[in-house]
């Protein structure tokens, strides 16, 4: 037997790992016992389609050392095969949890690498150089800043064609408000310095879909964090939170978000957010592909590239 088939043997679902909770091999990366500069972390579930995007991206990369992490929620699906032949995996685990915030909780607290950044199955990094390039701007950053970002490139889940760029210089964001809250970098470009993570729930799983948001929030208000210019990662659109279905839940969490933080809209963002409630829920009740195709309607109104109807 190899040493990866009998790393893989014992990193199976049905083994038990020595810490109890997760199982490690010698991978590409971190294998010396030095910690890594950057963690990447994703939750999976059923994401045997999507994931050979994020292994091939990962599988490029070079400069810097990193380490990546995956929580696996019991995928049923050949996941988990795929997750076993990854050469480029630090450490797995695949277990039924209670949504993406349980399952990053899980992964921060083997994290080693001083940045953490959470990518999605299919997500992919921008370039081959990416991780190489944002070295000089992570290392020293902190203890000045503890969130480092930079672009995203929203991109079709069949085609992979890439539909905007988002994530801007913090000047021209901390003021605005998007959906019920101050404006926030896109997450999947955000690198979160080991310190925002501390404890055993960084990220409170009351909020299925806006975790991230509550998280950021916190520490954005308090220290502005450092934009650079570089475009991080290619994410697919469709993600729960994004989902028409999901809106009115999604408005709910940000509101008691708001709260907690004693933060209050401007009464004409209060008023726009209550209308574009509104459209996205009557969109939400029609077919899906006549519900994508409002969406798209109104966002080439707004002066806005489609979205929905791209494959």
């Amino acid at each position: 037997m190899s040493p990866i088939d009998h790393a893989a043997a014992l990193l199976s679902p049905n083994s038990q790992a020595a810490d109890g909770e997760t199982g490690r091999w010698r991978g590409a990366y971190g294998g010396d016992g030095a910690a890594p500069l950057v963690t990447i972390v994703t939750a999976t579930m059923n994401a045997a389609a999507a994931l050979p995007h994020t292994i091939r991206s990962f599988r490029e990369q070079i400069g810097p050392r990193f380490e990546w992490l995956v929580v696996d929620g019991g995928s049923t699906d050949g996941t988990v095969d795929l997750l076993r032949a990854s050469e480029e995996l630090a450490s797995w685990i695949s277990e039924p949890d209670e949504g993406i915030y349980d399952a990053w909780n899980k992964a921060c607290r083997h994290a080693r690498g001083e940045w953490i950044l959470f990518l999605g199955a299919g997500d992919e990094l921008a370039a081959n150089n990416v991780l190489e390039r944002m070295a000089p701007h992570l290392s020293g950053a902190h203890p000045r800043f503890d969130v480092v970002y930079g672009r995203v490139q929203n991109i079709s889940e069949q085609g992979r064609q890439v539909l905007e760029e988002v994530g801007e210089p913090w000047e021209g964001m901390r003021r605005r408000w998007e959906i019920g809250r101050p404006a926030l970098p896109p997450h999947s470009g955000v690198f979160h310095h080991r310190s925002v993570l501390f404890g055993e729930q960084p990220f409170d799983t009351r909020f299925r879909l806006a975790g991230d948001a509550h998280l950021l929030l916190q520490h954005v208000i308090r220290k502005a964090p450092l934009f650079v210019p570089i475009i991080v990662d290619r994410t697919p659109v469709g993600g729960v939170s994004m989902q028409f279905g999901n809106v009115i839940e999604l408005y709910r969490e940000i509101e008691e978000i708001d709260r907690e933080l004693g933060l209050v809209p401007p009464f004409w963002h209060h008023v726009a957010d209550q209308v574009a409630l509104a459209g996205k829920v009557a969109a939400s009740l029609l077919p899906a592909t006549m519900g994508h195709i409002v969406a798209d309607t109104y966002r080439v109104i707004a002066g806005k590239p489609r979205r929905w109807l791209v494959r």
